[in-house]
């Protein structure tokens, strides 16, 4: 199940909490297009005989692309690979961004997925992350969106914010899913540094929440979506049945992947691959025939440990007779011998599947940890 990621780095502006690649620099446009056309050319025969089943255009922003720019990497695309007549192609936007026109535009390039970054359906907390729409332009977007065709969006929202109440918190969910959305992705906030909210974190502007009370904005973000037919699928996603996210659950299942893109990493023949994250080298590297990504074959060990570390963000979890056909009985012994370190009550292993429940996967990177080779 093959896909390729297309990372489109630009934002107009930078929101206090993120730390992806990206830049407001709308006049380098047409040589990062130009530059991604040449990586499409470079990369297309890893994947020659493949059937490509998901597109996704994250960043950044996308919708900070024209339309007609968007049609020029498509037209390459779609020259270049073999696309399933059942392609999933995602393509994430901000609310502000999603006119009516805009959004007829990517339906007619057969994009069937949006993924738009909500945050909160608070004002106040969008002040406070340093968003550029409102909730009002949230839900107009989101509904037209629907009515003009668009039957599987996917709305991001964030928990664990400073002065985030949980009454707020249930409110900003329930506004959500009363939208007709057919997925979530629920985001913790984190103090990453380098960002204006790690700056603002050491100049004590605000206190972090409790985890105790992050962790109950978790719980409760599975409760009140249960209770509206969304499951929790994976740590960070939830989902009407059958909607979950094709493109994400191909990174979890260790699926092949090509990334394009400043900063964008591929996953193809057990190899890693990372292209340059800065905008200018990756431009002038392409058009130099100059190395625009470093590559590496992963280990055993390290291939060993992706799988752990990707299907316990999962909540079906870890396939214990898989993982044993691919690593031999030694190694699902000496893996098995290393959960007497995580709490049991952290975990369930039923129908040959080790797997977190909510209170292990709150804290799944540290268990990941403990159980890594």
């Amino acid at each position: 199940m093959p896909g390729l990621y297309f990372h489109i780095p630009f934002c107009k502006t930078k929101c206090s909490y993120c730390d992806f690649y990206s830049i407001a620099r709308k006049n380098i446009i047409p040589e990062f297009i130009k530059s991604l056309v040449i990586e499409i050319e470079k990369k297309s025969h890893i994947f020659k005989n493949k059937l490509v089943n998901t597109i996704y255009f994250g960043g950044g922003t996308p919708s900070f692309l024209e339309i007609y720019q968007i049609e020029q990497i498509l037209k390459h695309i779609q020259s270049h690979f073999r696309l399933s007549e059942n392609l999933e192609f995602t393509f994430e936007a901000n609310p502000e961004d999603l006119n009516n026109a805009y959004l007829r535009n990517l339906r007619d390039l057969g994009i069937n997925r949006l993924s738009i970054g909500v945050q909160s359906l608070d004002d106040n907390i969008l002040k406070f992350l340093r968003r550029r729409h409102t909730v009002n332009q949230t839900v107009s977007c989101i509904e037209n969106a629907y009515k003009l065709g668009f039957s599987n969006i996917s709305a991001d929202l964030i928990y664990g914010i400073p002065n985030m109440s949980m009454d707020l918190w249930k409110k900003s969910l329930n506004v959500c899913l009363d939208l007709p959305i057919s997925h979530l992705s629920a985001y913790h906030l984190t103090i990453e540094e380098k960002t204006l909210l790690h700056k603002q974190y050491k100049n004590r502007e605000f206190n972090l929440p409790e985890d105790k009370n992050s962790l109950n904005q978790f719980k409760k973000l599975v409760k009140i979506s249960e209770s509206r037919d969304f499951y929790l699928y994976e740590i960070s996603n939830l989902a009407k049945l059958g909607m979950e996210s094709q493109h994400n659950s191909a990174y979890w299942k260790h699926f092949e992947y090509l990334g394009f893109g400043p900063s964008a990493h591929s996953f193809y023949e057990n190899k890693r691959s990372y292209n340059i994250s800065d905008i200018k080298l990756y431009v002038n590297s392409l058009n130099t025939s100059e190395p625009f990504y470093e590559e590496e074959l992963l280990t055993t060990k390290e291939l060993l440990n992706e799988s752990i570390m990707l299907a316990l963000r999962t909540v079906k979890g870890l396939d214990l007779e898989k993982f044993r056909e691919k690593f031999g009985q030694t190694e699902l012994d000496e893996f098995l011998s290393r959960l007497k370190h995580v709490r049991k009550e952290h975990y369930q292993i039923h129908n040959q599947y080790l797997s977190l429940n909510l209170d292990g996967l709150f804290v799944s990177d540290d268990i990941i940890s403990t159980l890594f080779k």
